[in-house]
């Protein structure tokens, strides 16, 4: 049974994140973005259900009160600055709450909760006449007043953006400063989809005259079987066999040339048809980098520190890879703020500026995006990692702080002593390994005690593609992203140490040695790199290693298929590209390469020995990330893989995606309730059958008689959670499904 104790202590660890998710919504809702309002309240309303379920009762209390002057901001009150400011101290006091586990005593609500029901009688005192049509957008509220100075934006880098990039945007009709996807071009879509099927109608003729062509070469047969006439026909057959020949092969000739002239032209409409698509999902990266300046101001006055956030740069981005990379961006920039600026008396004595610095720069490849996150505080305190690790890491003390950069990126790991409305979570960093690495991207480090730390960020510019190097190791065709590339040597000399063979870059005679490492020793054939061998130099997160190769060829832009769409897997490899002979390409993880060179080769996982997916597969939705999280641990403890959806509707697209072995669900969620959901679940005949769990506050009697009709397994109650109890409903489930 999980306690309630374990629950509360989810529930702690979830808050810093929720705070600061809801601060970026407040502060985005004054810049402008009205749709941040009901996001918000939708969090607000979870987070005091959660807590009221828990039986925190200060924490409930203040989320109801402030969902109470979110409610009455949409319903007509125009928002001043004592809305702002109440809500911001009530999410700054729901954070030092939660880091305090509930001992309110230790804190003056009372103050907090004035204000807000001062803010809530404002609203309400100017709410009840209809607002008029130009006064629905939220309001630019001036916060001046505030009494931690919030971080400058220093957008002065933006104003001159790469003319290619302005080009390309007013090529396709958007404007300079448009941040969302441009609309999809109907007219240029229609055009290639009509010249695909003129192209199709070709093709149907072209197989009408190969079928005439075998027609032909039947009778050529006929005339040539020597089963035939007699001998006295035999000039005759003679010559109307070479007739039918040269008729056959002048048909075929003729189709062979229309053939390859129609799929010429086909590929070509198929490349314009996904270059426009590719077009209308594109966005810069103005809204990214202003959320950053958000992220970082409401992190600055959580803490108290004086900041000044710059933005540098712009780019284009497919709109997946901006998804992907806006939570690990603002993650960088709240760690940096956090573990990064000391405070103002530690950088007086260091000799610092009181304000810290935070900068932010993008800068555009051919094939990928660079975002670097820079900082000018402490850097990275090597000598409490070590600390934080000496009980799971063997002989932690012996490796450099080179070798402790990627520890930095493990779940739960926090080097902070206390927990803040920030610190002390052990979530933050792996979230940032985790989103790159989904892009196929990279996180590179560099930190410099006393002097800051700089963390560069490299995701391709789209996920429809990616520009490789291809490389060959045995009976291997594998593949390495290009921007993971730092260049190719031929190995002129192996230099071997008791760390293992070295490689010395030309060139560079003072520089620290490269490790390097057989490629085909990696997946699993065995070798040693030699002289004579071509070798990749590659980038990991903390520096450079090199692997020897077969072979390698230019680099190219390949169509990818990921490793989770894939029917095995492998550590190794994150993609497959097929080519043109009808092979493939194994698209290798390179981070993953590193760390399997690193280990014993007794324990490095194979490309060879990819294994099938046995697992069953689970699908959570839950709106609730707390309970979401508990839920997803337990059964994946249960061995189970899992999917996660917030809501019924996403929750539905993914059974229909890929259909899960079971369902856990909850009823009240946005979009889409949990009832509806499983009734369109028993709609389809490849989902009808699925069991379905049901774990919710609304456990009353219709519906339940409502749930039962729908032939789900069970259906439990939140507030009489107990975990062995889904841990049997879910077992009898798959052992029934």
């Amino acid at each position: 049974m999980r306690s309630r104790a374990d629950l509360v202590a989810a529930f702690h660890r979830a808050m810093p994140d929720r705070v600061a998710q809801a601060t970026d919504l407040w502060l985005g809702y004054e810049q402008g973005q009205a749709g941040n309002l009901p996001v918000l309240r939708r969090l607000l309303h979870t987070l005091k259900g959660e807590a009221h379920m828990l039986e925190l009762l200060a924490c409930g209390d203040l989320a109801e009160l402030t969902e109470s002057v979110i409610d009455a901001a949409r319903g007509g009150g125009r928002p001043t600055q004592l809305t702002g400011d109440s809500i911001l101290g009530a999410l700054e006091a729901l954070g030092l709450l939660s880091a305090s586990h509930g001992e309110e005593a230790a804190l003056d609500l009372e103050g907090v909760e004035a204000t807000l029901r001062a803010a809530h009688a404002e609203l309400q005192g100017g709410g009840a006449r209809r607002p008029a049509a130009d006064e629905l957008a939220p309001p630019r509220l001036d916060r001046a007043a505030e009494s931690v100075a919030p971080p400058r934006l220093d957008r002065a880098a933006e104003s001159v953006a790469p003319p290619r990039l302005d080009a390309e945007l007013r090529a396709r009709g958007a404007p300079p400063d448009q941040a969302a996807p441009a609309a999809l071009d109907a007219a240029a879509v229609g055009a290639r989809v009509q010249e695909l099927q003129r192209l199709h109608g070709e093709r149907e003729v072209l197989q009408r005259r190969l079928r005439e062509a075998q027609r032909m070469l039947r009778a050529l047969l006929v005339e040539i079987d020597p089963r035939g006439a007699g001998v006295d026909r035999f000039a005759e057959r003679i010559t109307k066999t070479l007739g039918y020949g040269a008729e056959i092969e002048r048909a075929l000739g003729a189709v062979r040339a229309d053939w390859s002239s129609n799929e010429f032209a086909a590929g070509r409409a198929l490349g314009e048809l996904d270059e426009v698509v590719r077009k209308a999902s594109v966005v810069r990266t103005e809204r990214l980098l202003d959320q950053v300046s958000l992220a970082a101001r409401s992190a600055a006055r959580m803490l108290g520190k004086d900041v000044e956030a710059r933005v540098e740069g712009t780019g284009l981005l497919d709109a997946q890879v901006e998804r992907r990379l806006e939570p690990a961006l603002l993650h960088l920039v709240r760690n940096a703020i956090d573990h990064g600026i000391e405070p103002a008396d530690v950088r007086a004595r260091r000799g610092k500026p009181a304000r810290g610095t935070v900068a932010v720069t993008v800068v555009q490849t051919d094939a990928a995006v660079r975002v670097e996150v820079r900082d000018d505080g402490g850097g990275v305190d090597f000598a409490r990692l070590r600390e934080v690790l000496a009980p799971s890491v063997q002989d932690v003390a012996s490796l450099d702080d080179a070798e402790l950069v990627p520890y930095l990126f493990a779940h739960g790991l926090t080097t902070s002593r206390s927990v803040g409305a920030i610190s002390g979570r052990g979530v933050g960093l792996d979230v940032v390994a985790r989103e790159i690495g989904a892009l196929g991207g990279q996180v590179r480090v560099d930190s410099r005690p006393g002097l800051g730390t700089t963390i560069l960020l490299v995701v391709p510019k789209s996920l429809h593609g990616e520009e490789v190097v291809p490389i060959s190791s045995g009976r291997f065709r594998c593949a390495v992203p290009t921007h993971a590339v730092r260049s190719v040597v031929l190995l002129d000399e192996v230099l071997h140490t008791s760390d293992g063979p070295r490689v010395r870059l030309a060139g560079e005679a003072s520089a620290e040695l490269v490790p390097l490492f057989s490629l085909a020793a990696l997946l699993g054939d065995g070798g040693q790199p030699a002289p004579g061998d071509a070798a990749l130099v590659l980038h990991h997160a903390a520096g450079l290693f090199a692997v020897s190769v077969g072979g390698y060829e230019n680099p190219r832009p390949v169509s990818l298929v990921r490793s989770e769409e894939l029917p095995f897997t492998s550590p190794l490899v994150r993609g497959v590209a097929p080519t043109a002979d009808g092979e493939a390409l194994l698209l290798l993880d390179v981070e993953r390469l590193f760390a399997c060179a690193r280990q014993a080769p007794r324990e490095a996982p194979s490309a060879a020995a990819a294994e099938p997916k046995r697992e069953p597969l689970a699908l959570v939705v839950e709106d609730a990330p707390v309970a979401r999280e508990l839920l997803c641990g337990i059964l994946r403890a249960l061995g189970l893989r899992v999917e996660e959806a917030s809501d019924g509707r996403e929750g539905l697209a993914r059974a229909r995606a890929t259909p899960p072995d079971v369902v856990l669900t909850d009823l009240e969620m946005p979009y889409m309730g949990g009832l509806e959901m499983v009734a369109e679940l028993r709609r389809s005949p490849a989902l009808a059958r699925v069991p379905v769990v049901v774990l919710t506050t609304a456990a009353d009697e219709p519906n339940v008689a409502a749930l039962r009709g729908l032939g789900v397994r069970a259906v439990l109650s939140k507030q009489r959670f107990v975990e062995e109890e889904l841990r049997q409903i879910i077992a009898t489930s798959l052992g029934g499904a």
